[in-house]
């Protein structure tokens, strides 16, 4: 614990001439954090279309490195044991996080994605893309929803990281 400790408070005092290395989370390892959270998780396939503005707005420059969110609805199809075959439409608030100057990078409107929405107790449906993404795959392959889906059905789900 004492070594992630210091390694967020080195991320928080590095300049940007160092860069922010993110380990890459592949299909099973994104479910295998879904599962292990105490949060719940659905995943989904499919596209974002942005619905609002940043939340905060006020201030806010295009390059500013402060957490920002904003309304978006998801199109696509929910995840199961069977695949990606329920068709979908949600309203979904996108969070973006920072670590020092590095923010994550949401998906653009229309991009094919890979995503596990964080759902409350009122059935709000939440998407948080940090600096470095574990609930978020732009342009998945069918190989990448049939790993989902292999995990959702109790088979192998080895994480690749």
């Amino acid at each position: 614990m004492k070594q992630i400790a210091a390694a967020l408070a080195l991320l928080a005092t590095a300049s940007p001439v160092l860069a922010l290395s993110c380990l890459p989370v592949d299909p099973a390892g994104m479910y295998q954090i879904a599962a292990e959270a105490t949060d719940r998780y659905v995943a989904v396939h499919g596209s974002f279309l942005r619905d609002g503005p940043d939340i905060p707005a006020e201030g806010r420059e295009s390059d500013d490195a402060t957490p920002y969110g904003y309304d978006a609805l998801f199109y696509g199809d929910l995840g199961s044991r069977v695949g990606f075959r329920t068709p979908v439409e949600l309203n979904v608030h996108v969070g973006v996080g920072c670590v020092s100057v590095w923010c994550g990078s949401p998906p653009p409107d229309g991009t094919p994605v890979l995503a596990f929405l964080r759902v409350d107790d009122n059935r709000d449906y939440f998407l948080e893309v940090g600096a470095c993404p574990t609930t978020l795959m732009m342009q998945p392959t069918d190989q990448d929803l049939d790993q989902i889906t292999s995990c959702m059905r109790g088979e192998a789900c080895e994480a690749g990281w």
